[in-house]
């Protein structure tokens, strides 16, 4: 039962290993020639893997192009590990997150607006795990920000997190739509906006 169990767990590896390097050879392929362009069966060749084998990981291409933003999330994630570096304060790292999203967006620009047609035009059914990671990085921080005092205590969190994901989105669609490679001049006016609502004016000054 035991080498059942540890022959299992080698081909979950497995399993795990295929699926991170077709998500490398997609994104790879999406910068190198276009989303468009890129097809499964190129995806599949780059990994050595059969066509079959793709959709065995992933239903279709769209499908795979939701995953990359889950992955993204995860680095995200831990770009806020205060043990990495991120700043201590609530406040401060949900500054951090709002701006590495669309920081993360522009070298990617035409694949983001690429994911985002596709999320508008079909979106994933529910739970959709990207949005819904986003928005636990945003709750938790909240609530972080109002323990210590930095967020007022009578701001509904989930109210808060959407708010603050609806300004990204909103970023994104301004990042996706420009044809420059920079942030608008509007991104930090708006989250200081936002902060000013949740923490009040006190907040700057923290």
């Amino acid at each position: 039962m035991a080498d059942m169990d540890q022959a299992l767990s080698r081909r979950e590896r497995k399993k795990l290993q295929t699926r991170q390097r077709l998500l490398e050879a997609a994104l790879s392929l999406f910068h190198e020639k276009g989303y468009g362009a890129t097809t499964v069966e190129e995806i599949a060749c780059k990994v050595d893997v059969a066509k079959g084998t793709f959709f065995n990981y992933f239903p279709s291409k769209e499908a795979l192009l939701h995953e990359l933003s889950i992955l993204r999330v995860g680095q995200l994630s831990a770009a806020l590990d205060m043990n990495r570096g991120a700043p201590p304060s609530p406040v401060a790292r949900i500054k951090l997150l709002m701006r590495l999203l669309q920081e993360q967006a522009i070298p990617h620009k035409r694949l983001a607006r690429r994911a985002f047609a596709t999320h508008l035009r079909a979106p994933p059914p529910p739970p959709d795990e990207a949005r819904h990671q986003i928005f636990g990085l945003l709750t938790n921080l909240v609530s972080e920000a109002q323990a210590c005092g930095d967020i007022r205590a009578d701001v509904d969190v989930e109210v808060a997190g959407d708010l603050l994901l609806m300004s990204f989105f909103w970023q994104i669609s301004q990042v996706t739509c420009d044809a420059s490679d920079s942030m608008p001049a509007s991104h930090e006016h708006v989250v200081d906006l936002l902060m000013d609502g949740l923490a009040g004016p006190a907040w700057r000054r923290t």
